[in-house]
């Protein structure tokens, strides 16, 4: 028996004394307030009784890595149906599936069958490590129970067996399953592509490959650079390692992809059969520049300076392409046309890796450009939000939502794509102001009324929107654009517009649509779409007919996790309230010269610009003479980077005097050469990565001489996707050098990125061209590892489910007697009056002394105090006659009970004992 608050026994001190002085009482009530008092106290305590017999838990954990057969998931439905059916009362499963991570696909359950894998992994490593601590989270602390492992034992990540000894410290062993690939017969695996981390622009050098072979083979060798064939022909593999020596020359700087791939008829394991490696070619920083004119203003300012420029029309960003670059410069460009890896590779650029950045305005910039809710929006030195002052005009906004069946699928981050839909639409809304209206319907093959148009002054329900759900079948086009019109045409505002949000690859029935979509416009609504998808999906051209016909626009949302991003960009440019058409004329502002010396007079007046707000610490150089007095041209630092924007337009429509402003190209000059940030000194330390297999070494080299950091290093390893960043302190390997190790967990490119007392080194990239499960090795190496985990906490392989819970510890199970002592506590209370009101002999209490009153004779009246005859001695009292003394007290006789005696005691009181 434990107690959840045994301090409360103290209590019985103190409360056994108040009830021995005020509360005693002769015979079985005594005794009863007593067990009261102990029952009360007990409860108080929060007394538990363990019980053994509460059942055993077991987490069943499946590796879903692309190490595993193609019938994995089959396989182990099977086997968790087995464990399920060997459930006693009290037993419980769930299911963890991991790759590169961890995920929950079943809580724990006594009841119910297990339906099916739902939740998505990186299947590109297998970090059992981390799954064997999550199904460790899984089963609470007060119970016990087994892991079942179900995996081929090819781990990657942190060693697994330090997740084991957590286990086994907690009585939880760890059984396993191996469901691995047959044995090859033939593997051939390159085991690397060894390539020069950088040199310069033609210097010939060589590089070599390595290519395992399990026996005795002739194959096809094919090395690329950068998607240009260069060698092409048969090779003789022998059995054992194969060293291929190769050599290039390049003529351009810039970061280099090579990739050698074996080509071998009957290879059981292709996919190992590919090497890649990366070079960086050293050369001046370059200026990237994205634009969709490359012959436009912008660009001939930015090549008569004489920096290094490289233009290219807008295309989704990789850090690969920006290795090398010292600055990017977006000319006007939607964020739409980077993709959502995009922005968040241009944000790990200039947070990170201490890139510049620079934003030039135009309509498809800034605001109504889709940057508003961005990864980027944290990075400019200005505000993209939309003030009351801004609207011109009041809005009406139907927005139609697709609730079909792929809307709950989910996205890596455990969310629903219907979620994500939600949290746009909500950002969407928190736009409008309190003189818009709006209403929103989710549509599967029936409109679904969220809340009609109804004002925004009035509050909207964003608690209804938040909570979507996810229908079934398609999204009916033509009944949810009905369902829009018959909703707009309530509203009399001067702007009225419809968003259709559809799944490009599952919009169905568009029925008359186009005469639905003819009288809105008739009407002068408006109809934009967000196709969920690819402009290649199924159903993209009926969406992009949608958009056409109601003179709106499309967006095509690749990513679910750029759509709280593109709800946004939607209701800005509809509110039109973000970009000035207006000319302006521009002053300088008291940061000009952070830029070097430029002029302050004479300055042109432009066309038009992005109104955005200035952040507080950022820096303004020029800004506007109107009534906004809008930043036009703002800077600061931010993170390792630097970031400038440039709300006007520098080559369209609204540039205005702007494009013959003299002092134009100084002025973006210095705009770029003060976003690349000062150059770095060779003689400073120097940044070195190395890959070792799955391990990337990064060093960091000290120069002779060089003071002590006041704080050590960091290292951020960044994706080159842009999906992930890991920072580590570097620590000291000798006297000039500080070292960092990073496992690799799984395919790409990595950029290793040292900041150092301000500074920010750019580490040469490493690629893994395969995730380490793929290395050459057999299934009796998974096994040994599998085996080896067992070990630590007494598992064992498991051939057959029966028996696995019986062999499991018993949880012990907790009874709470708190609810028994309270009822018992009751049942001595009313025992105690029962027993005192009927079976309880009269309580006799001690007779008390009373003061016997003297009745005087009252004598003759007192002379007044003015008198001055002096008062006469006083003379005793006669004494009274016989009858008027009083008795002494009796005790009460025949009191049956406490109001009788209350009776009693109030008679002798008023002296009128037996008289009531």
């Amino acid at each position: 028996m434990t107690f959840t608050l045994p301090q409360a026994w103290l209590l019985l001190l103190p409360l056994g004394l108040f009830l021995w002085r005020y509360g005693r009482r002769p015979g079985p009530p005594m005794a009863l307030r007593w067990a009261l008092l102990v029952l009360g106290v007990g409860a108080l305590s929060g007394p538990e009784l363990r019980l053994a017999n509460a059942g055993s838990d077991v987490a069943v954990v499946v590796d879903r890595s692309r190490s595993m057969p193609l019938d994995v998931d089959r396989v182990a439905l099977e086997l968790i149906s087995l464990v399920e059916s060997q459930r006693r009362p009290g037993d419980r499963v769930g299911v963890i599936t991991f790759g590169r991570e961890a995920r929950v696909e079943a809580p724990l359950s006594e009841v119910g069958r297990f339906g099916g894998f739902t939740r998505p992994v990186d299947a590109e490593a297998s970090d059992l490590s981390a799954a064997l601590d999550a199904a460790g989270a899984l089963i609470p602390p007060e119970r016990t129970g087994r892991v079942l492992v179900v995996s081929d034992g090819r781990a990657t990540g942190a060693d697994a067996r330090g997740a084991t000894r957590r286990l086994a410290a907690r009585g939880i062993a760890v059984d396993y399953r191996q469901v691995s690939r047959p044995e090859p017969a033939l593997d051939v695996a390159v085991m690397s592509l060894d390539v020069p981390a950088t040199v310069t622009v033609r210097e010939p050098f060589q590089f070599s490959a390595v290519v395992r072979a399990t026996s005795a083979v002739t194959g096809t060798v094919r090395l690329e650079r950068d998607g240009r064939v260069l060698v092409r022909g048969p090779y003789a593999f022998k059995p054992g390692p194969n060293l291929l020596p190769l050599r290039d020359l390049l003529e351009a700087p810039g970061l280099v992809h090579y990739r050698l791939t074996v080509e071998v008829p009957g290879d059981g394991v292709p996919e190992n059969d590919v090497g890649v490696g990366v070079l960086r070619v050293e050369g001046p920083p370059r200026v990237l520049l994205l634009t969709a004119q490359p012959s436009g203003t912008l660009a001939k300012a930015l090549a008569a300076t004489g920096m290094a420029l490289e233009v290219r029309a807008p295309f989704p960003l990789s850090l690969e392409a920006l290795d090398g670059v010292g600055v990017v410069v977006l000319e006007n460009v939607d964020a739409n046309a980077l993709g959502e890896t995009g922005l968040n590779v241009l944000a790990d650029y200039v947070d990170q890796a201490g890139g510049g950045l620079v934003m030039t305005g135009g309509r498809s910039s800034f605001g109504e450009g889709g940057y508003r809710r961005s990864p980027l929006e944290p990075l400019l030195p200005v505000s993209l939000e939309m003030r009351e002052e801004q609207r011109r005009a009041s809005v009406a906004m139907s927005v139609l939502m697709d609730s079909s069946c792929s809307m709950g699928i989910q996205v890596p981050d455990g969310r629903t794509k219907m979620e994500l839909a939600a949290e746009g639409v909500m950002a969407a809304l928190t736009l409008l102001n309190a003189s818009d209206e709006a209403s929103v319907h989710m549509v599967d093959t029936e409109p679904h009324e969220i809340f009609p148009l109804s004002p925004v002054s009035e509050g909207l329900p964003f608690d209804k929107v938040a909570r979507g759900f996810s229908g079934g079948g398609g999204i009916y086009v033509g009944k949810a654009l009905r369902a829009g019109r018959k909703e707009i045409l309530r509203s009399d505002k001067p702007t009225r517009h419809v968003v259709l949000f559809s799944d490009a690859a599952d919009s169905e029935e568009p029925d008359d649509y186009q005469a639905t979509l003819a009288s809105l416009r008739a009407a002068q609504v408006t109809v934009s779409v967000i196709g969920l998808g690819k402009p290649t999906d199924p159903d993209a051209d009926l969406l992009r007919e949608v958009a056409r016909r109601g003179e709106g626009r499309i967006y095509f949302a690749e990513d679910a996790m750029s759509l709280p991003r593109i709800f946004s960009q939607e209701t800005l440019a509809v509110a039109r309230a973000t970009f000035v058409d207006a000319p302006a004329s521009l002053e300088a502002a008291p940061d000009l010269p952070l830029l070097g010396p430029l002029p302050t007079t004479g300055l042109p007046q432009v066309g038009g610009y992005n109104l955005t707000y200035l952040k507080p610490r950022a820096n303004v150089a020029l800004r506007t003479l109107d009534t906004n007095a809008a930043p036009v041209l703002a800077l600061w630092p931010h993170g390792a980077g630097r970031t400038v924007a440039l709300t006007a337009e520098v080559d369209g429509k609204y540039t205005g005097e702007l494009r013959e402003w003299g002092a134009l190209r100084a002025t973006l000059e210095a705009v770029v050469r003060w976003s690349m940030g000062p150059a770095t000194s060779k003689e400073e330390a120097v940044a070195r990565s190395e890959r070792q297999g799955n391990l990337l070494r990064v060093t960091l080299d000290l120069p002779p001489g060089e003071p002590m950091p006041g704080a050590l290093p960091t290292a951020v390893l960044l994706s080159g996707d842009g999906s992930s960043s890991v920072e580590k302190p570097l620590h000291w390997e000798d006297e000039d050098r500080l070292v960092v190790e990073y496992p690799l967990t799984g395919s790409g490119t990595w950029h290793p990125v040292v900041k150092w007392g301000g500074r920010v080194l750019r580490a040469p990239p490493v690629a893994l061209p395969y995730a380490p499960e793929f290395e050459p090795g057999s299934p009796k190496e998974g096994l040994k590892l599998l085996r080896a985990l067992a070990a630590v906490g007494g598992g064992q392989e498991r051939l057959s489910m029966t028996g696995l819970f019986a062999e499991a510890p018993e949880s012990e199970g907790r009874v709470a007697l708190a609810p028994w002592l309270v009822a018992l506590a009751l049942a001595a209370m009313l025992a105690e009056v029962a027993v005192r009101r009927f079976l309880s002999a009269p309580r006799v209490r001690a007779p008390r002394a009373r003061p016997v009153k003297e009745v005087l004779t009252r004598g003759p009246t007192a002379a007044p105090r003015g008198d001055a005859t002096p008062a006469s001695p006083p003379r005793p009292a006669p004494e009274a006659p016989a009858e008027q003394r009083p008795e002494p007290p009796k005790p009460p006789a025949g009191v049956d009970s406490a109001l009788e005696a209350a009776r009693a005691r109030a008679r002798r009181r008023t002296g009128r004992q037996g008289h009531d």
